[in-house]
């Protein structure tokens, strides 16, 4: 009997080395098919933003001042969180959601929680990498800041309906929030490391 189950052992992971080389399934597809509609979506924003909304801040002229305008966007940056935490608060007062002092596995407020988490990874990604961006930011550019931080918002919200109905509404919110984060990495990055500056 152990000879046998052993032998099923190997084989089944036989199997698994010989489908590495197999195409893509249907669920890999379509998340291919997300992470191609959220670019189009994030560069549709931007574009559209850019060429329809007229911003210009009073004060740009100093650093500090320059991040006081950022940490006035991350008020309306951290909603999401603070909505998400409101919601966790309210459902722990049901008992279907706790055990003692703990939340129930896969329940509305265990999912919440993973979403709060989440949240509070990519609001310091979006806090750190902004700081960095304003500070290499023209004062005609800062509307960048305003449909980045937008963006954030819409995506968070997605995200966390998603994170209660599907992986693929998920996924989308997801990268709604990630992709940008990761643009504006990118452009740092290259400011700092080549000099060079892309207009946003």
């Amino acid at each position: 009997m152990k000879s046998n189950t052993s032998v099923n052992h190997m084989e089944k992971r036989l199997e698994r080395f010989a489908r590495q080389g197999r195409p893509l399934h249907r669920d890999q597809k379509r998340f291919l098919k997300i992470a191609l509609l959220t670019c189009l979506f994030c560069a549709a924003w931007f574009m559209i933003g850019k060429h329809t909304l007229s911003f210009t801040p009073e004060v740009w002229d100093s650093y500090p001042e320059r991040f006081a305008f950022l940490m006035r966007t991350m008020v309306f940056v951290a909603l999401p969180l603070l909505f998400g935490i409101i919601a966790i608060a309210f459902q722990r007062l049901d008992p279907r959601n706790v055990i003692g002092q703990k939340l129930r596995t896969d329940t509305p407020a265990d999912i919440n929680k993973r979403y709060i988490a989440n949240t509070i990874e990519q609001l310091l990604l979006f806090f750190f990498v902004h700081a960095a961006l304003i500070y290499y930011m023209p004062k005609d550019e800062a509307i960048s800041l305003i449909l980045l931080a937008s963006l954030f918002i819409v995506g968070r919200l997605i995200f966390w309906v998603g994170y209660h109905r599907d992986k693929f509404t998920r996924a989308l919110g997801f990268g709604i929030t990630f992709y940008p984060i990761v643009g504006a990495y990118l452009w740092i990055l290259i400011r700092i490391v080549f000099d060079v500056h892309i207009p946003l």
